[in-house]
């Protein structure tokens, strides 16, 4: 395997060849060795010094299921220090057929250069990307197929990315060429757009698809390993109603941010609920459908196809995050409203995690009611037409309080959390405090364990267990559903790798794997500036008191700060020379 080195600058580009010992690096793991050791901690985001890294994990295009998602990595805008967001969709499995492990782009175009990036088998070029300039990202899809044909995987990125919002995700094509899937935490559209790139087009016609070390040992694993995802009683549940069965869950305990987070249930959850969400769907028929892959393979199927009364597609999918942060955090109870802000915040290439408290603090300050479904839609369409408002909401939530003198705004590290108050799911709130991502609950979320989340004994200890677990999953290009799969049986994906790339790894390999990665990104972020290296959640959170139970939160700063001392002894990675 190896990896394209891209200098956006001179518009020129060269291969890496990936040493014997990095066989294991990528995804997650990569885009953090290569941040630690090449980018400058204290450089400008958006300015030349900076990487865009796009890397797939080391069980890409062997046909596994969910075994091909892309990280993509770079110092974010947002938060001022590392960060990975990664996607399903098509990108992973072509970047593997390529031959490659990643595409690291250093650089910017040349000013007034403004380009499509093409990665085919034999190099890149760039094609000249004025015509597709000020496009949203579906009509920019549809362009796109039209002028190179369908044999492409896109990464793209709408008007938000183009002007440099801090707010602004990167899509990736699903199987049927939706730029839905997305990349969208940490503002990296901003960095893609700052780069000068509109869209990367990743050849799926490959060369040079990946072939196993030992092939039967191979077929074997691959065999066992999804007859254990198949089995599994939580991945039927997300099969049939995806990630919104999560919503009765956390409004159950209390966590389910309603109107920006000044309350942790919602009147209207069952109206958003996973069932709701099947019901509303099959009910409908024409193009909407409960359950969908958005990998080539998938056995999971967790994701959906929404479609309005009218039996058109709306958008695809709606996800929990997106339910939580936009529905209930908006005072919304309209799965509609709901898909339509979604719908507009993937167009015009918006993380709806960080839009939806954007909105929040908007509706707190007045400038719109919770429940006003039109209101909060009509602000974002103000993100297109670039008006003011429409700008604060595209710089995201820490940068909309801060204008407006909003005091309670639910930032971590200057990034939005997510769907899940800390108060009352602790050691997620742990994670979003502690972890180099920030206010993330990929990181290392807890809702699903079996403890009593309201209580603040032992989740810095069940954080930890949940972010070095994660971490792994990110390097290896697994998606996190996996875990309730086969999370309790690592010996699988040992085997996988094993019998793919000849190595010997036991059991216990992915929680050491985890802890490496995070160590690297800490060390990063602790070069970056010292607010980054340390916990930190927004302080309402301690202080304002949540629901019947009046609960806060309040984790032990000690314990926090063990936890990043103890990731922080980890060995960090480095490409060309990680064990």
């Amino acid at each position: 395997m190896r990896i394209l080195r891209v200098d956006l600058n001179r518009r020129s580009w060269r291969y890496q060849d990936l040493a014997a010992e990095d066989a294991l690096l990528g995804g997650r793991g990569l885009t953090a060795a290569v941040l630690n050791q090449e980018v400058p901690a204290e450089c400008d985001p958006l300015g030349p010094q900076n990487h865009l890294i796009l890397a797939c994990g080391a069980l890409a295009g062997l046909s596994i299921s969910s075994a091909g998602r892309l990280s993509i990595g770079a110092k974010s805008p947002l938060t001022g220090g590392i960060k990975e967001a990664n996607a399903g969709g098509t990108a992973g499995e072509a970047l593997a057929a390529l031959g490659l492990r990643a595409v690291v782009l250093e650089g910017l175009l040349p000013e007034g250069q403004p380009s499509l990036l093409i990665i085919e088998a034999d190099g890149a070029r760039f094609v000249d990307a004025s015509p597709y300039r000020g496009l949203g990202n579906f009509d920019l899809a549809q362009k796109l197929f039209a002028d190179f044909g369908k044999d492409y995987s896109r990464l793209t990125i709408g008007q938000v990315g183009e002007r440099g919002s801090t707010a602004a995700a990167i899509a990736v094509t699903d199987a049927e060429g939706r730029p839905s899937r997305m990349a969208a935490r940490g503002g990296l559209g901003a960095v893609m757009g700052a780069k000068g790139l509109k869209a990367v087009l990743m050849s799926r016609k490959g060369r040079e698809k990946p072939v196993p070390a030992d092939r039967a040992a191979f077929q074997e694993s691959r065999k066992r390993f999804h007859q254990a995802v198949v089995g599994s009683e939580r991945i039927e549940v997300l099969a049939k109603y995806g990630t919104a069965s999560t919503m009765m869950l956390t409004n159950h305990l209390g966590g389910l941010p309603t109107r920006n987070f000044s309350a942790g249930s919602f009147e209207g959850a069952e109206a958003l609920s996973g069932e709701k969400l099947y019901e509303v769907i099959t009910a409908r028929g024409g193009q909407g459908t409960p359950t969908h892959a958005c990998m080539e393979g998938c056995v999971i199927r967790c994701s959906n196809c929404f479609a309005g009364a009218d039996g058109r597609e709306i958008v695809a999918p709606i996800e929990y995050e997106t339910l939580g942060m936009m529905g209930s955090n908006l005072g919304l109870d309209s799965l509609d409203a709901v898909a339509e802000l979604n719908f507009l915040c993937n167009d015009y290439g918006l993380d709806t995690i960080e839009t939806g408290a954007a909105l929040g603090v908007l509706a707190e300050a007045g400038l719109t009611a919770f429940g006003d479904a039109a209101g909060f839609i009509a602000l974002v369409k103000e993100v297109a037409a670039d008006t003011e408002r429409g700008r604060l909401i595209a710089a995201g939530a820490a940068a909309a309080g801060e204008a407006l003198g909003v005091k309670r705004v639910p930032v971590a590290k200057g990034q939005a959390v997510s769907a899940y108050d800390p108060r009352a799911v602790k050691g997620t709130g742990v994670t979003y405090a502690t972890s180099p991502m920030g206010g993330d609950h990929t990181a290392g979320l807890t809702v699903f364990a079996a403890v009593d989340h309201h209580q603040a004994a032992g989740q810095a200890a069940l954080s930890q267990q949940m972010q070095a677990g994660r971490a792994g999953y990110d390097a290896l290009g697994l998606c996190t559903f996996l875990q309730s799969a086969v999370g309790g049986r690592p010996g699988l994906i040992a085997d996988l790798l094993n019998a793919a790339h000849g190595l010997a790894l036991k059991a216990d390999f992915l929680n050491a794997l985890g802890r490496r990665v995070i160590s690297t990104e800490l060390a990063f972020n602790e070069r970056a500036g010292d607010a980054l290296a340390q916990p930190g959640l927004a302080g309402f959170f301690a202080q304002e008191k949540l629901g019947p139970d009046g609960l806060t939160f309040d984790i032990p700063p000690e314990e926090m700060e063990r936890l990043v001392a103890d990731f922080r002894a980890a060995e960090p990675l480095k490409l060309g020379g990680s064990k």
